[in-house]
């Protein structure tokens, strides 16, 4: 059974690289097992922490998959939620996750223009590349609200009181 997990934290960032990338491919990409990044992931193991030479490593070998970097954004979801933690920055502003949806929604459909009048890719300008990137990084930049939203809308776990 998964063990759950902050969703905006390193540790489920590593647990979903280890579902992207088999046993032989984290041995090549840090000449270390998956075992041992598997105790890094658990969120109950205090003792395994995740170093940055080795989440680069991971990053590196996700995108040779054809995957994203998936600790690199682990990392940013972890920095925006501690950053809100604090309270020295703009704290984020939970929003209903069900509009975060429709606004992501209304994002893919402006990538998607903007890839459409750049020709599709056959004869496209840096131009167009560069427009096609803005709306991408505007639709996964509201993603990554729609996590914290969401991380904002657990609620504690019922505690009963002690007689």
């Amino acid at each position: 059974m998964t063990k759950p997990r902050d969703i905006c934290s390193i540790r489920a960032g590593l647990h979903r690289v280890l579902g992207v990338l088999d046993e032989a491919h984290v041995q090549r990409a840090t000449g270390k097992s998956a075992s041992l990044f598997r105790k890094c992931a658990d969120p109950d193991n205090s003792r395994h922490r995740l170093q940055a030479e080795d989440a680069l490593a991971l990053d590196a070998a996700c995108v040779a998959a054809g995957e994203r970097p998936l600790l690199l954004e682990a990392y940013r979801q972890a920095l925006d939620a501690k950053i809100a933690e604090s309270g020295t920055a703009p704290v984020h502003r939970p929003a209903d996750p069900l509009l975060r949806i429709a606004q992501a929604a209304g994002d893919l459909g402006r990538v998607a223009e903007a890839v459409a009048q750049s020709a599709g890719g056959a004869g496209m300008t840096a131009e167009d590349a560069q427009r096609c990137s803005a709306q991408i990084d505007r639709a996964l930049d509201t993603l990554a609200r729609l996590k914290l939203d969401l991380r904002a809308a657990i609620r504690p776990p019922h505690v009963e009181a002690a007689d």
